[in-house]
């Protein structure tokens, strides 16, 4: 992938293909799932989020599994166009602490709406006993591999495949951990700590 527009990876903005109606229901089935997690997910609690009449979520999506599906659908395509998006400003030849600086504020935005990052983690989750939402984070994660063995083929080609699953692994972690901290102060330390030493480690080239 050495050399790929990473942008190229990502489909068209699922936001921009969504009518107003179908985006309102996701973002209240988001914040319904964040809130009361996957038991408290239904049609009925998602129109009423919405401020819908009852039976708009299910004329649009009939059962739970095609709401689960569309809602993961949903998220992890915008964290996909994101990602695509800070590649392209990180474009060119590798540097440490620009990649540090970008990651971490992307981090940042995604901690300053937890609801987001809240359901993500729910339906990552359910993943694991859904074939249906495997699928969905299953080709969101081959794109981000993807993405993240070119940034780091850019400066260590013989080892990209190889560290790019693990990096990707480790980024999550910091991510997780980040959600934790008690203040946004505790917060933005720990993660641009972490970012600089894990890309110093895996991104930056080595010195022979």
């Amino acid at each position: 992938m050495k050399g790929a527009n990473w942008l190229s990876l990502a489909p068209l903005s699922h936001a921009q293909a969504l009518s107003p109606r179908m985006r309102l229901i996701l973002d209240s089935a988001v914040q319904v799932l964040a809130a009361h997690g996957l038991r408290g997910l239904t049609h009925r609690a998602v129109d009423a989020q919405a401020g819908l009449p009852q039976g708009s979520c299910s004329a649009y999506l009939r059962t739970r599994q095609a709401l689960l599906t569309a809602l993961a659908t949903y998220v992890v395509t915008g964290v996909r166009e994101e990602i695509a998006a800070m590649s392209l400003r990180l474009d060119g030849e590798p540097d440490t602490e620009r990649a540090t600086v970008e990651t971490g504020a992307m981090f940042a935005a995604w901690l300053n709406e937890p609801n987001t990052l809240l359901a993500r983690l729910e339906l990552s989750l359910e993943a694991t006993r859904s074939p249906e939402l495997a699928a969905v984070f299953a080709e969101q994660r081959a794109a981000l591999t993807d993405l993240v063995t070119d940034l780091i083929a850019r400066s260590r080609p013989d080892v990209a495949a190889e560290l790019a699953d693990t990096l990707i692994a480790a980024l999550d972690g910091v991510l997780i951990e980040g959600f934790r901290k008690s203040t946004k102060a505790q917060r933005d330390e720990f993660i641009t700590r972490a970012l600089r030493t894990l890309l110093t480690s895996t991104v930056a080239p080595t010195i022979s």
